[in-house]
């Protein structure tokens, strides 16, 4: 059975109690409600598309994708003999918006006329349900959009979520293989070069659809030249607040992908303070990931740092240059380890 039924919203007997009206037939409702958003029309064409890869019959009306899967059921009659045959079929909606539903409902027998002989006709239904339900999570975008939320708001690595998203549904027919591997090891760097790269491994991805990844920067970039590994024995945890006059203080002891790094830096332990316009003390930070879900033009995104005793991951400014200095990550950051300076 499907672990989704956790995240089950309500159960009702009526198809159209939502109305106020309860009447003693026997339809079940079933919702599943997703914590991710669904709104782009080119979204929701695209997950549209990738439904018509799997056997079910589609339809679409408005804001709403209708996925219908159709099964055969077959038995003998004990008085004539003869072979009794009737196709049954469920189907799931997909409601896009702010939050993402999938409803289902299961109808009484006698919609498909009198098959009196068919036995667990609401079992099957259900499980039918939720194997449509387990497929579009598995074979669509909106699997994406889950383990994006799993890895921003669980802080799981991008395995993790991959595992997570599997484990919830068991039931997918011909699942897309979301796979992550790590790169072939590198040689240690240069301490005078000071040539770094990610602690984290590289997905790699063996089907169209790809997961939203942890940056990974290959050794040798010409952006790069920041380690977050090495052997460095500074592992006190600083507190906060962040220096807000860092900059007249500390050197830059390099860049990683193109985002300065001001010193000191002794990985994995001590990392400095990163940014020029938005700056974070990675030493104070303490991986809530507060200021990733406060900025409302995603500058963020997590960033492996294993070894560090702060937290093993921290929020870095990939899009340093789309912050709108509105300070909202600064404002929440509970350590006081962010400081924007506007330019």
């Amino acid at each position: 059975m499907s672990v989704l039924l956790e995240d089950r919203v309500w159960v009702m007997l009526s198809e159209i109690s939502k109305r106020g009206v309860y009447p003693l037939h026997g339809y079940k409702l079933g919702i599943f409600r997703l914590p991710v958003n669904l709104t782009e029309e080119s979204t929701i064409n695209n997950i549209y598309n990738e439904l018509k890869k799997t056997s079910f019959k589609l339809d679409r009306y408005a804001d709403r994708i209708y996925v219908t899967h159709s099964w055969k059921e077959e038995d003998k009659d004990d008085l004539t003999g003869k072979i009794l045959s009737i196709s049954l079929d469920i189907t799931v909606e997909i409601v896009t918006g702010e939050v993402i539903d999938l409803i289902y409902q299961v109808k009484p027998i006698e919609r498909f006329g009198d098959p009196y002989w068919i036995k667990n006709y609401r079992q099957k239904a259900d499980l039918k349900a939720k194997m449509v339900i387990d497929t579009i999570l598995r074979n669509t975008s909106i699997g994406d959009k889950m383990i994006a939320h799993y890895q921003k708001i669980e802080r799981l690595s991008l395995e993790k979520a991959i595992n997570k998203l599997i484990e919830l549904t068991p039931l997918a027919v011909n699942p897309i293989t979301r796979n992550v591997t790590p790169p072939p090891p590198q040689a240690a760097a240069s301490i005078t070069s000071q040539e770094i790269s990610s602690s984290s491994p590289r997905p790699s991805v063996t089907q169209p659809l790809s997961a939203p990844t942890i940056p990974n920067i290959p050794s040798g970039s010409p952006n790069t030249t920041i380690s977050l590994t090495g052997s460095g024995t500074d592992h006190s945890k600083a507190e906060g607040p962040i220096d807000t006059t860092f900059k007249t203080k500390r050197q830059k002891a390099g860049t990683f992908k193109g985002i300065s790094v001001w010193g000191p830096v002794d990985a994995p332990g001590q990392l400095g303070i990163w940014g020029d316009s938005v700056c974070v003390d990675f030493d104070i930070c303490i991986g809530d990931g507060a200021c990733i879900e406060a900025c409302p033009v995603n500058v963020y995104e997590w960033m492996e740092t294993p070894g560090h005793p702060g937290s093993d991951k921290k929020p870095l400014m990939a899009r340093e240059k789309d912050c709108i200095f509105c300070l909202a990550c600064e404002n929440v950051c509970p350590p006081q380890a962010i400081k924007i300076y506007q330019k």
